[in-house]
């Protein structure tokens, strides 16, 4: 049985909204600090519940981060399922998704850090749990979009294996190595100019790579 189907399921609407309220509270946490350590204590007084809820809903701090994980993460997923989806060429699905990995660490700065943990956690269940809901579906549409442009001529095969860690190990990167970033190349916030040649680099290095010409 994985990590999260250990958890119980809050039924009541009260009970959803608790859970939430926990998962959000932890968010708001994360997002301030360079750090994913948080308590229960913490996340109890910034959500104003008692924290014993954290390990009733939760199962533990890992489960919960866990959950946190998969609630960012699943927007993240659907809105590159629509991409693939849209009717556009290859290279610019490539660049909208090389924006929108970029933009989703900016917007969940906790959320690479919080992945590494994760996937390095010693019970194993937790990592092969966040691969199945995380990992394989981000390289599955990743794959249908190389697809498409190798089908039309665009792109040259590649392995999507290579893709996956070459272009989220680029993007996921620039974010967790913080530290160098600010004290190696005197880089601090990631300001909207920073993000946006940080994207435009990303997209043209990677689609010197796909390109058959």
């Amino acid at each position: 049985m994985t990590a999260l189907k250990r958890l119980r399921k809050p039924k009541s609407d009260k009970a959803i909204a608790s859970s939430n309220q926990l998962l959000e509270a932890a968010s708001t946490i994360l997002a301030g600090r360079h750090s994913i350590d948080v308590s229960f204590t913490e996340i109890a007084d910034a959500s104003g519940l008692n924290a014993a809820l954290i390990k009733y809903y939760f199962g533990s701090k890992d489960g919960l981060l866990l959950a946190l994980v998969r609630r960012d993460a699943t927007a993240a997923l659907k809105q590159l399922n629509y991409l693939v989806s849209l009717d556009i060429p290859p290279d610019e699905k490539i660049r909208l998704h090389i924006a929108g990995v970029i933009k989703t660490y900016i917007k969940y700065p906790y959320l690479n850090s919080l992945i590494h943990a994760l996937l390095g956690n010693e019970d194993e269940k937790i990592p092969h749990e966040l691969s199945d809901f995380f990992v394989r579906p981000l390289v599955d549409a990743q794959t249908k979009i190389l697809d498409e442009g190798v089908a039309l001529g665009a792109f040259r095969r590649i392995n999507p294996t290579f893709f996956y860690y070459s272009v989220i190990g680029a993007c996921d990167h620039f974010f967790f190595g913080r530290i160098s970033r600010k004290f190696a190349f005197g880089i601090g916030d990631v300001t909207p100019n920073v993000r946006d040649e940080y994207i435009n680099f990303v997209c043209d290095m990677t689609l010197r790579l796909l390109r058959t010409e």
